[in-house]
């Protein structure tokens, strides 16, 4: 029978998770913003940046949660 707070075991695990992801659209979508601020470009890396942060963010949370340690 599970405990009174089982429930909600994963919800810390699903905002880590989130926040991983979020952080890494802002901070490469950032780098992308700055570079294009930089070059004179008008929104060219800002998605490109964008979407490395989120395959960047993809790869962590895989890393970090989603890899099988041999564990069976």
């Amino acid at each position: 029978m599970a405990g009174p707070g089982e429930g909600w075991k994963g919800v810390g695990q699903a905002w880590s998770v989130t926040g991983t992801l979020i952080a890494g659209i802002i901070a490469w979508g950032g780098v992308g913003y700055l570079v294009d601020r930089w070059v004179g470009f008008h929104w060219l890396f800002l998605p490109v940046g964008m979407l490395i942060g989120i395959s960047t963010g993809i790869y962590v949370v895989y890393i970090r949660y989603g890899r099988d340690d041999g564990q069976t």
